[in-house]
């Protein structure tokens, strides 16, 4: 039986990536959802902008054909919608999209949208981590 997961109720896919292997994250589900996966990068974006929208597919294809093994996750912020969480995430309109990489809810780095999806994959595979600790019962 695994750790229950009060966020997994109010957690979906993001409709503007529009695929289910990228799940939509907010103020109540960032934290949570970012510290129980191994590997996680995010996508912010604004589903007005040009250039987020021709970054999608790279996103949505790299989600797809990133192996799931070892809780490696693809998520993303409609910075549209949720303003304060990507202020507070310093992913600022002008920079979108941004993508930010997590592991177990700790910034790694920011990566620039001129990524194509190899290279998308291979930074989510190849990112060491360290699993989660075992909980005494």
């Amino acid at each position: 039986m695994g750790i229950p997961r009060p966020y997994a109720r109010r957690i979906k896919y993001d409709k503007f990536i529009g695929t289910r292997q990228v799940m939509t994250l907010d103020e109540q589900t960032f934290h949570d959802y970012l510290t129980d996966q191994n590997v996680a990068l995010v996508m912010f974006y604004n589903p007005q902008c040009p250039e987020c929208q021709r970054h999608k597919p790279h996103f949505v294809k790299a989600a797809k054909t990133t192996s799931k093994e070892n809780r490696r996750a693809y998520a993303a912020v409609n910075c549209a919608a949720e303003p304060d969480l990507c202020n507070a995430q310093n992913a600022f309109p002008d920079m979108l999209p941004l993508m930010k990489l997590y592991a177990r809810g700790k910034f790694l780095s920011n990566h620039a949208k001129t990524l194509d999806y190899r290279e998308i994959k291979e930074l989510v595979e190849e990112t060491p981590f360290f699993p989660a600790k075992v909980r005494e019962q």
